[in-house]
């Protein structure tokens, strides 16, 4: 079904709908009479109806044959909250009569998947052994003069079953252990640490939005367990929301999730890795390619929460979490402590905004090894902005820096911009970490705009030659406060010489809009840029997160940056 919702619904649908599909609620906004405009004069159709008391949605689906005979087929399904994809078979009904029973007979013919979104329905079916069918894809929307006045995201008025009714809002329970969906509409409160146990899954819909609650008497937090899953799925128009009940940093904890991908510390617990801030929550393993859950269109507000003694959460936690997972379109900001830490894992990620964060935007640790692409480090203003706050800090082991897997994320496209006053460096690349950076901006931070510390980080290279373990490459290099390099006479060699030496690597002032983060129309940064040889990324031609003046991804769905 990916490989229909993406050709389909992308291709066929935008251009019909004008619009971004958004994720869907069944109910009973979807009767009526759908078509496949793409049939032309074969025509195809759908018709749907659902009875709300029984939960069941009836269809029947008009097509042909291969010998080109119509063909009616039809069945029923019982929609399952937060589940948009549904596999049943298609029957076809003969034998009857017009005046009178006759002998019908029910005929298995095949089976059908829909995936069912708000304004759109993709459809894909697969013929029983023996019928003159062949298999066959549709994609229905409905007929311009039928549109539907209800909402297939219409937000309810009620907790919805497996939440609690409060003064703030609807409280999730401290442990999930069977899978929920939220509905947009009520504000969803997090009262203490909420876990997402293995086996289950948290699902939101797009326009939710998740709250600490305001009794601060313990850190509130969601932590998805090994095995557990959270599908927060936002649309470009309907982002989910998670937040503190004030805009203050700290006002709740954040949110950590816990994978069963690599990491390189060895505590001596059954999991591999521990959790320094929440004991109990235990990470690691030998599966690269780990799921917990999908992550797009999110904001992760007000975060930091002290969670122990002189220890807040980031406000995205990542615990040696796999591949399987995804991130894009994800933003943390106004957080008290980092806003993006993975500890271990091979997580990808695209479209990453971190804004306003107290501490690093990007910290990686314990042997992070995954890649992203397009991603923002907008300094910004935080009162807990400190000395040590930076755009990327980098580490692998401390004291066994040689520890491996060692950390060595791939970056392309990413822009790091400090707000000059305040801060430390914008990349900091410390205690034994590799770096594969392409495409790399930095610019505008109060101390150094990059600086590597510790000589396992500086034996990973040399002043004359870059290593695929650690090479920042296509980049460019704007002014900082103290410098664009911490050149030391103490150390193995110097990091303008090891910059130097970086194919394609630049200098200068980035021509970036005025109190802003995308260059201008005249900006170096719009050409020598090279995306890895590596099917994650996209091929691109400019350096870092944005092509030029006009090009804003991060628009429409963010908050507190610039959007000019």
């Amino acid at each position: 079904m990916s490989k229909l919702r993406s050709t389909l619904l992308a291709a066929s649908l935008a251009a019909a709908l004008g619009g971004v599909a958004q994720a869907a609620h069944i109910n009973e906004s979807f009767d009526g009479a759908w078509q496949d405009p793409s049939a032309q004069g074969s025509r195809k159709g759908l018709l749907l109806d659902y009875i709300p008391n029984a939960n069941v949605l009836f269809f029947t689906m008009f097509s042909y044959t291969d010998e080109g005979e119509q063909l009616w087929f039809q069945n029923a399904l019982n929609p399952v909250a937060g589940q948009t994809q549904y596999t049943v078979d298609a029957v076809a009904v003969s034998g009857g009569t017009s005046n009178g029973p006759g002998t019908p007979v029910n005929e298995t013919i095949g089976s059908i998947t829909f995936d069912f979104q708000c304004d759109a329905i993709a459809a894909s079916f697969t013929p029983a052994a023996g019928q003159p069918l062949s298999a066959a894809e549709f994609s229905f929307i409905r007929p311009i003069d039928a549109l539907t006045t209800q909402d297939c995201n219409a937000p309810v008025a009620e907790c919805p079953a497996g939440t609690t009714g409060t003064d703030e809002g609807c409280q999730l329970p401290s442990d999930i252990t069977e899978d929920l969906f939220l509905p947009a509409g009520p504000t969803y409160i997090v009262l203490g640490q909420v876990s997402v146990e293995e086996g289950a899954s948290l699902t939101l819909a797009p326009g939710t939005t998740v709250q600490g609650s305001i009794d601060n008497g313990q850190p509130n937090f969601i932590a998805v367990k090994q095995g557990g899953r959270l599908y927060a799925e936002g649309t470009r128009n309907q982002p989910i929301t998670f937040t503190g009940p004030e805009a203050v940093p700290g006002s709740w904890a954040g949110l950590v999730i816990a994978g069963r991908s690599d990491c390189n510390d060895d505590p001596g617990v059954d999991g591999g890795c521990q959790f320094e801030a929440v004991p109990e929550l235990v990470y690691g393993g030998s599966d690269p390619d780990d799921h917990s859950g999908r992550l797009s269109y999110v904001r992760i507000l007000w975060a930091g929460q002290a969670i122990a003694p002189n220890e807040e959460l980031n406000a995205l936690t990542l615990l040696a979490v796999g591949r399987g997972t995804e991130l894009s379109h994800v933003q943390v900001d106004g957080g008290l402590d980092d806003g993006f830490e993975f500890f271990g894992g091979t997580v990808d990620g695209r479209y990453l905004v971190c804004s306003n964060m107290g501490d690093d935007c990007f910290d990686f640790d314990q042997g992070y090894s995954g890649r992203i692409q397009f991603g923002l480090a907008w300094q910004g203003s935080n009162p807990d902005i400190a000395g040590d706050s930076n755009g990327i800090e980098s580490d692998n082991d401390n004291p066994a820096s040689d520890k491996l897997p060692r950390t060595r994320p791939t970056l392309s496209n990413v822009t790091l911009i400090g707000n000059g006053e305040v801060g430390n460096e914008g990349l900091r690349i410390r205690r034994g970490s590799g770096a594969n950076f392409w495409n790399l901006v930095v610019h505008n931070y109060r101390d150094r705009c990059v600086n590597l510390i510790d000589v396992q980080t500086y034996a990973l290279a040399s002043a004359d030659a870059q290593s695929e373990d650690l090479q920042l490459r296509n980049a460019w290099v704007g002014t900082c406060g103290g410098g664009a390099f911490e050149d030391s006479e103490t150390a193995p060699y110097a990091i303008s010489a090891w910059y130097a030496a970086g194919e394609g690597n630049g200098s200068g002032d980035p021509m970036l809009k005025p109190n802003g983060f995308q260059p201008t129309a005249g900006s170096p940064l719009r050409s020598g840029g090279l995306a890895p040889l590596d099917a994650f990324f996209r091929p691109v031609q400019y350096r870092g997160a944005f092509a030029g003046p006009n090009d804003n991804w991060a628009a429409g769905w963010t908050v507190n940056i610039p959007n000019p």
